[in-house]
Formats: C-alpha cells, structure tokens, sequence
C-alpha cells in the first residue's frame, strides 16, 4: 500500500472524527428530557473521546509527510433525545466499518495499523453504550 493512500485514509477516518465530535458535543448540548442529563454528560465523554482519535491521526497524517484535513460530514441534530442517541449509532456503525477497511489497507504499516486498530476498540465501545441506552 502506498504512503498516499494511507494518508488519504487516515484523512478520511479523521473526516469521521471530526463529525463526530462536532455531533456529539451539539447533542451534548442540546439533549433534553428526563433521561437527559447522563445522557448529555455520556454524548460529551464521546466527543472527548472522538477528539483524541482526530490528534492521534493527525499526528500519524504529519508523520506519514501528509498535511491533516479539517472537513466534516454534514452533521444530523434531530429533536429528540432518542433520534439523537439512533443518529449516532449509526454514525459508529458506519465508523466501525470504515475502520475494518482501513485496517486491511494499513496491514503494511504496523504503527497505523495499531493506531487504528486502537481507536476501531473505541468506536465499538461507544456503540454498545449507545444500543444499551436504546435498549432502556
């Protein structure tokens, strides 16, 4: 695998991030209702979460000789909390698949491959709190 297409990847997962960071920290924000305040209090812990994962890929990006991109996805802020809560886990799920194919094209480079290896554990972490939550 070439350097480019490993910096172009890891741009793309940082593209991920950076939605996600933004989303989270919005819902954050925004989250309303009974359930609310752990649940705004977890979307912020998320967001902190997402925003470690945008450094250490940067960092790897600069490493590699590339330059870090700052676009975001357009971001989803529904209403209600739930909607919130569905709209994120599918942000995760779709996150978890692009990492399972990032992985595969950095199985060259052990570093980043361990980096997103890393943040992969992450990302299905922060799925299942989100599916337990839809569960209650």
């Amino acid at each position: 695998m070439s350097k480019n297409k490993i910096i172009d990847a890891l741009n793309a997962a940082r593209k991920e991030e950076l939605t996600s960071i933004l989303q989270y920290l919005q819902h954050h924000y925004l989250a309303k209702g009974l359930e609310s305040p752990p649940v705004a209090d977890l979307l912020k812990e998320f967001s902190i979460t997402e925003m470690k994962h945008a450094y250490a890929l940067a960092e790897r990006i600069v490493a590699l000789g590339g330059k870090p991109e700052t676009k975001t996805d357009p971001l989803k802020i529904p209403g209600k909390l739930t909607e919130m809560i569905k709209v994120n886990l599918d942000l995760e799920k779709r996150a978890i698949a692009s990492y399972k194919e990032w992985i595969k094209l950095a199985s060259n480079d052990s570093t980043t491959r361990l980096l997103l290896e890393g943040i992969l554990a992450d990302e299905e972490e922060i799925a299942t709190k989100l599916s337990s939550l839809l569960e209650k």
